[in-house]
């Protein structure tokens, strides 16, 4: 059985390259982030646009996963 993984801020640079590492070693993937992917077409199975600081949200997000890894944030920039 494949090991179920959830990638939050799965649309952002660090985060969608997390998504396409763990498809490429056999993982069910869920990506989760507050906006649609920034730079390709997502690699992941389920893509899911929801509010993480939202706990209703946060519960949908990590139904049904084995593993979750979190790189949603706001990081800032020169346009922040």
């Amino acid at each position: 059985m494949k090991t179920r993984a959830l990638v939050t801020g799965a649309g952002g640079f660090i985060g969608h390259h997390l998504v396409k590492f763990l498809k490429q070693r056999g993982y069910w993937v869920r990506g989760v982030d507050a906006k649609p992917p920034a730079y390709e077409p997502t690699a992941a199975d389920e893509f899911e646009i929801l509010d993480l600081c939202r706990w209703a949200d946060c519960l949908q997000a990590t139904r049904a996963v084995d593993e979750c890894y979190n790189f949603a944030a706001n990081m800032g920039g020169i346009g922040f």
